[in-house]
């Protein structure tokens, strides 16, 4: 596997975006793109072991760091702050351009566009927003979210906080309104992030990463919800393409997607408006599935899912 780092500048003029690709061992062996967009408060080095695979198995894997994550800030102190208005906007559209980085290294190739938890959020509005680019040849949205109640009420809360203490000002009672119930089904829990997987020793690095876990601004809490909210109303699920494959991927033990119904939800939605998707639920499985216990049955899945639609 040959890695690569990439920079180029964020539509939000605050930083330029770090990226990185892995590829196979010589370009031969390339039969496609996986691009990946990562979730909240991680980086995207988190995905080297499923790139790994994908290398193996003939994929070029692309992954940026969205704005205020990882190496995507001029400071550690702009983690979690997206700018003062749209940074959501900034993540999808700093995306983009990493495909069309990813495009021309890689020409006529079926490409896939990945999204995982708030990165699933960002791939659904990016393919709403793309849905007429023939060159995406299939999305994964992975560890998604079904329509939110709380995100409507999130929204009015962080705009009111920030016009209270500042919009760089990171609240631990917004955090805990948004995350506080996820360990709330593990009994005996480790720690506050075991919801993330089963495996220990994951969840025991995310801890121990600076670029993990961090606390969002009530402006980067903002943009969350915001992003949430957009692909949750009705005109999002009559945007899409109605004949690129659309593949949901989550664990059953996973709050985000409460415990499968959300997710559910999605595809039954998703479905009823006339679209190719196909569903897979992975049995007692938490948030992050890629990092699972049953990780290689997770891998396994999705690369004969996608062998399944690119033709």
């Amino acid at each position: 596997m040959v890695k690569r780092e990439y920079s180029y500048p964020s539509k939000s003029g605050l930083c330029n975006i770090h990226a990185r690709s892995w590829l196979p061992d010589t370009p031969e062996q390339i039969k496609g793109v996986f691009q990946i967009t990562h979730g909240m408060a991680e980086i995207g080095d988190r995905y080297a072991d499923f790139a790994r695979y994908l290398t193996e198995n003939g994929f070029a894997v692309y992954c940026n760091d969205h704005l205020g994550h990882g190496k995507s800030v001029k400071s550690d102190s702009d983690l979690g702050f997206f700018g003062s208005e749209n940074g959501w906007d900034s993540f999808v559209e700093d995306a983009r351009t990493l495909t069309q980085i990813a495009k021309n290294e890689n020409q006529g190739k079926p490409f896939v566009f990945f999204g995982h938890s708030m990165g699933s959020f960002v791939a659904r509005e990016y393919a709403s927003r793309y849905a007429d680019d023939s060159d995406i040849s299939a999305y994964i949205f992975c560890g998604t979210s079904g329509k939110n109640p709380a995100a409507p009420l999130g929204l009015k809360l962080t705009q009111a906080v920030a016009k209270l203490k500042g919009e760089r000002y990171r609240s631990k009672l917004i955090d805990k309104i948004a995350f506080g119930t996820y360990n709330s089904k593990i009994e005996n829990n480790r720690t506050s992030f075991d919801w993330l997987t089963r495996d220990e020793e994951i969840v025991n690095y995310y801890i121990a990463s600076n670029y993990c876990g961090f606390l969002f601004t009530v402006s980067g809490f903002k943009d969350m919800f915001t992003v949430l909210n957009r692909v949750s109303q009705k005109d999002w699920y009559s945007s899409l393409s109605k004949t690129t494959p659309i593949l949901l991927v989550a664990g059953t033990a996973d709050p985000v997607g409460n415990y499968g119904k959300g997710v559910e939800q999605v595809y039954s939605d998703i479905k009823n408006a006339g679209c190719n998707a196909t569903l897979k639920l992975f049995d007692d499985a938490r948030h992050e599935i890629l990092n699972e216990i049953n990780r290689a049955e997770v891998y396994e899945y999705i690369r004969n899912w996608i062998c399944s639609v690119i033709k």
